[in-house]
This record gives structure tokens, C-alpha cells and sequence, in this order.
């Protein structure tokens, strides 16, 4: 299946641009954050990902383009949007400055779910006609289909920022936090940079869930738990020992991390191979990396553990 990234690139094959950014809402806490950017410098991409948003809230295609809902652009919509686009420091002191000429956003979502926008941006004026924006207003439900699988409507969920090294919750939403313990922010810190898609449970007293987290460019990551229960009826301590058998430890080595005995942990691995229907725990180690089954831990032991985890 194609990445955003890839599906951003065909539409070059549609239209010429000389610059991108794509802005995905953040569920609940309606923030926008960069999901892909290319050449925009800094003060472009700032002023687009977080002065556009504040300016022109979800429906201002409607307002520039009423009566057939093409894309707005500068070169042809800019006096009908409030306020005019041009007028702005969005355009004035960043896009001119930077040398574009001409710009063309693309509202993003799904039946009744806004998902973000998209923002082009090319040095020849003129660029976004009427007929590239037709192409655009096509185009786009390449981008909602692959923006709908990142936006997540069940569950709880989390929008964390990074602070001091790790990750915090935002203020305005403390309270979806409250059920969740902090340790699960520090086992997140630790997802790989270079392959951001986390997938994975968490135990968080008598519950279980299926976890799922996304990190962005900025090192925001959004968060989904959605109440599941661990596969093959393993007890809660089965899957923390199904875990760290992804990471080679010895019975011993897993009794030292879990605080149990070295018993105790021998006869966890015997019930959960039983319950999975293997044999050995090389194939509960492989069975849990391809299925994410497994709990990450509050060091990163886990996740560094197998190359890969974090996808």
C-alpha cells in the first residue's frame, strides 16, 4: 500500500508544485501537526502549519469556492476568503518572502471527520488554475483514504508533546489521562525515530488494551488505546514474559526484570506456549514480533530489542 508520502509524490504526475506540507488534525484536541513538508523554509512552514489553522477554520473552501467546492488558491480565490489571503502575514511576510508566488489548499476528511489539509506552493504565479485545481479536488481522496487510517475515533485517546527528554500529555487533555499511568509515556520516548508507527498492548491494572501511537516530525506523538483482550487467553504476566522473550532474556534474566522467580517464570513460558500452540519459545518470540504482541517496557529493552518493532 502506498505511503503518504509516495501518494503526495503522484499527484506530481496531476500538477507542478515547488513546495508541500501536510497538516493532520490531532483527534480531540483538534491541533494541527506536520505530517510531510518539502520546500518550505522554516518561517513558510511555521506560518502555514500553525497560523493557517488559526486563521481559517475547517470549512473555508466553502466560503472561497461556494458553488463547486474547488480547492482555494491565491491566484483565484484569495479576496473571497475572510480574511483576504493576501492580506495576511501567512502570505506577505513568509510565502512572498520566500518566493512563492502562488498557493492552493486542499481541505482533507472523511463523511463527517475532518482530517487536516494540504498545503501547495509554487514560484510562478498562476500556477493553480481553475483546471489544476479540478485535478486537485480529485486527487485528494488519495490522501483522506491513507489520512483515515491515522485518524482514530475509538479509544482513548492521547495527544503527548515532548518536555525535558520525554513525553507529557497536553494540559487540555489531563483529563482523558487520568486512568493511564505515566509509565506508558516513558515506554513511547523510545520509539525509533526513523519508523514512527508504533503497535503493541498495554497493561494498565486489571485492563488490557491494544495500543497503537504515531510520532510526527516535531516529536509529537498521538496515542490510541482501545480495550482488548491479550491474545490466546494469556494471563496479563504471560504476556509481560511473551514480551521479553522477544529480547532472548533467560528465564533467570526475565525473573530479575518481573520480580518473580526463576520457577514462576519457567512456568509462565510453558503455559503461554501452550496456549499459543507451539512448542518453543523461539516461535512464541517470532509468533509475538510479527503479531505485536508484546508490552513495551519503561527502558526501551523491549523495543530495541528486534529491529522492526516500531512499524
Amino acid at each position: 500500500m502506498l505511503s503518504l508520502c509516495d501518494r503526495i509524490q503522484s499527484l506530481r504526475s496531476l500538477f507542478h508544485f515547488d513546495a508541500v506540507q501536510l497538516l493532520g488534525c490531532a483527534p480531540q484536541s483538534r491541533t494541527h501537526l506536520e505530517l510531510h513538508c518539502e520546500g518550505y523554509n522554516l518561517n513558510c512552514a511555521s506560518a502555514l502549519g500553525t497560523g493557517f489553522p488559526q486563521i481559517y477554520a475547517p470549512g473555508f473552501t466553502a466560503q472561497a469556492s461556494p458553488h463547486d467546492l474547488l480547492p482555494p488558491s491565491i491566484s483565484e480565490c484569495s479576496d473571497a476568503m475572510n480574511p483576504p489571503f493576501r492580506s495576511t502575514a501567512i502570505y506577505t511576510d513568509a510565502l512572498l518572502r520566500g518566493g512563492f508566488q502562488d498557493g492552493m489548499t486542499v481541505e482533507l476528511q472523511r463523511g463527517d471527520s475532518y482530517l487536516g489539509m494540504i498545503h501547495f506552493s509554487s514560484q510562478q504565479a498562476g500556477s493553480f488554475n481553475r483546471h489544476v485545481r479540478t485535478l486537485a479536488l480529485g486527487a485528494k481522496v488519495l490522501l483522506e483514504e491513507a489520512m483515515q487510517n491515522m485518524a482514530w475515533h475509538q479509544g482513548t485517546i492521547l495527544h503527548l508533546v515532548p518536555q525535558a527528554g520525554g513525553l507529557v500529555v497536553r494540559e487540555d487533555m489531563q483529563a482523558q489521562a487520568n486512568a493511564i499511568s505515566g509509565t506508558l509515556f516513558k515506554a513511547l520516548s523510545f520509539m525509533d525515530r526513523q519508523t514512527p508507527t508504533l503497535q503493541a498492548f498495554w497493561l494498565e491494572g486489571r485492563q488490557s488494551y491494544r495500543l497503537q501511537a504515531q510520532r510526527f516530525p516535531k516529536g509529537d506523538v498521538l496515542l490510541r488505546l482501545v480495550p482488548a483482550d491479550l491474545p490466546g487467553g494469556l494471563s496479563a504476566k504471560e504476556m509481560q514474559v511473551l514480551s521479553w522473550l522477544l529480547t532472548g532474556h533467560t528465564d533467570r534474566e526475565i525473573a530479575a526484570k518481573l520480580f518473580l522467580s526463576e520457577r514462576t517464570v519457567h512456568s509462565h513460558v510453558t503455559s503461554l506456549l501452550r496456549k499459543l500452540g507451539i512448542t518453543r519459545r523461539t516461535e512464541a518470540a517470532v509468533k509475538a514480533a510479527l503479531n505485536h504482541w508484546y508490552v513495551p517496557d519503561a527502558q526501551g529493552a523491549i523495543l530495541a530489542a528486534v529491529p522492526g518493532l516500531c512499524h
